[in-house]
C-alpha cells in the first residue's frame, strides 16, 4: 500500500476516541488507511507493554510510522491493563485517573486512536478505557475500527 503524508489536519472530529486493535496483522497497511480517513491526530498507546511479537507494533516502530503522517504518538502504559482480560484494571488506579485527564485534553484538540493488542473491541480494556474518556469529554463519540 503506498501511503501519502499528510500536511493538513482536519479539526472536525474534536472529540472523536476511535479504538484499534492490531491483532495478528503483519504490517500498518489498515493502520494507516484509518490515520488517513479519520485525521487521526493523536495515536494512544494503551498497553502495559507497547512491544509485541512483530517489530511493527513495537513503540519505536509506531513513533516512526505515525511521525511520518504527521500524527503524534504517545505510550500511556498507566492505561494499561493488569487483568489479562477485558475488565480493564490498570496498573496504579490514580496514575490511570490523570493519564485518563491527558488524554480527555488531547481529544479535545483533535481526534485520538487507542491502540491496543486484541483485535476485538469487545475483548479489549480499551472499550473500558474508550468510555471512560467518553464520560470525560463534552459532545464525544467512540468508534471501535475492526
Amino acid at each position: 500500500m503506498k501511503t501519502q503524508k499528510r500536511t493538513k489536519k482536519s479539526k472536525s472530529n474534536k472529540g472523536l476516541i476511535l479504538t484499534f486493535g492490531y491483532g495478528n496483522r503483519k504490517n500498518h497497511d489498515q493502520f494507516l488507511e484509518y490515520l488517513d480517513k479519520y485525521q487521526v491526530n493523536f495515536v494512544i498507546d494503551v498497553r502495559i507493554s507497547p512491544r509485541a511479537w512483530s517489530y511493527n507494533w513495537h513503540r519505536n516502530k509506531l513513533q516512526e510510522v505515525c511521525e511520518t503522517h504527521n500524527v503524534q504518538y504517545i505510550s500511556k502504559t498507566a492505561l494499561g491493563n493488569t487483568s489479562g482480560k477485558q475488565n480493564w484494571i490498570p496498573p496504579d488506579r490514580e496514575e490511570a485517573e490523570f493519564a485518563l485527564q491527558e488524554v480527555a485534553e488531547l481529544a479535545e484538540k483533535g481526534t485520538v486512536l487507542l491502540l491496543c493488542a486484541e483485535m476485538n473491541f469487545q475483548r479489549c480494556h480499551r472499550t473500558d478505557v474508550a468510555s471512560q474518556l467518553n464520560q470525560l469529554i463534552s459532545n464525544s463519540q467512540i468508534e471501535h475500527l475492526e
